[in-house]
């Protein structure tokens, strides 16, 4: 939205800020025409990273979130057939946040929470809260009991790691392996920590493949269990169980057949769905990469279409085998 598209222009590249702050902004112009054009039916939106997690103080984070969500369902509800949205949260007080969730899930329509990464708390903003302790459970009480989910999105580092981590070697930050360490090592948090087991309904989204999961959960889970199982180990059941039960992965912004496949593999194709990360990336190479894939024609159907409309509820058709036939497999 207007107010928080100036903290996007540093993702863009070099002197193109401006257009792709344009992009950021537009919805039913051409964005749609380029969905349109490429065959993909619907667009879930969501708020630009940081959101709230990027607001160190409790009461700007709450505003932020509330006139944010107000926002989004605004715009959706201008042309609900090809938009969804997400909601965002202020992460600082659990018993808040659930209150904005059960709002905007049962009053705005949104189909769901889009929270990035770490909530920026304390004085300096340095404080990093983390939602795999036991503090956040009356949040993921109320995930479970609304049946909606819970999108686990990347960030900026905070001020003091950007500086000792990022900024001597800048060229590894953001998408390219910072974004995916920190999600990994949160969701792997919530495993481990046993936020799965003690609320089992909780439904959770992960995008770019899995944020380098998939090919980690051979050497997490044998370490885990060869090294603290018998230490006090929180969780019940391996990371795979996890991922096969409570935790889906999208395509966004990673269009690599081999990964794709490593990642289907790893946690089944009924845990995958296509996404695009539009303006991020471009609508386009998405799309050609999804059309031109060689996989089982069904799964991809199913990770194409089926898996989002059931998962957030979507007021789609679901597709079956006459959807082979007809060539669709591609169309959310």
């Amino acid at each position: 939205m207007p107010e928080t598209v100036e903290q996007c222009k540093k993702l863009a590249l070099p002197g193109q800020g401006d257009a792709f702050a344009e992009q950021m902004l537009d919805i039913h112009g051409e964005r749609l025409e380029i969905m349109t054009q490429h065959n993909v039916e619907l667009f879930v939106l969501s708020l630009a990273s940081p959101g709230p997690q990027g607001q160190h103080d409790k009461e700007k984070a709450e505003s932020l979130a509330r006139r944010a969500n107000d926002y989004m369902a605004k715009e959706v509800a201008k042309n609900p057939k090809r938009f969804a949205g997400f909601c965002v949260l202020s992460m600082h007080d659990t018993l808040q946040a659930a209150k904005e969730l059960r709002r905007s899930v049962t009053e705005l329509g949104l189909k769901g929470a889009i929270i990035n990464d770490f909530q920026s708390a304390g004085a300096d903003g340095e404080t990093m809260l983390m939602y795999d302790q036991p503090e956040y459970d009356p949040f993921w009480a109320a995930v479970q009991e609304l049946d909606t989910v819970v999108y686990i999105h990347p960030r900026l580092a905070s001020p003091h790691l950007q500086k000792e981590l990022w900024d001597p070697r800048w060229w590894l930050s953001i998408s390219s392996l910072q974004f995916g360490q920190d999600v990994q090592r949160h969701v792997l948090g919530m495993c481990a920590n046993g936020v799965f087991d003690r609320f089992p309904g909780v439904k959770l989204v992960i995008g770019h493949l899995g944020e380098m999961n998939p090919g980690h959960l051979w050497r997490v889970d044998h370490w885990m269990i060869r090294h603290y199982r018998h230490k006090g180990l929180p969780m019940k059941n391996p990371f795979r169980y996890y991922f096969q039960k409570n935790i889906w992965l999208t395509t966004s912004g990673h269009f690599s057949t081999p990964d794709l496949l490593n990642a289907i593999t790893a946690a089944g194709a009924d845990r995958i769905m296509f996404s695009i990360d539009h303006p991020f990336e471009d609508i386009e190479e998405a799309a050609m990469w999804w059309d031109s894939l060689q996989v089982n024609p069904m799964d991809k159907v199913n990770m194409g279409r089926n898996h989002a409309i059931k998962l957030l509820k979507l007021d789609l058709p679901l597709m079956g085998p006459e959807a082979v036939m007809d060539g669709l497999t591609r169309q959310v």
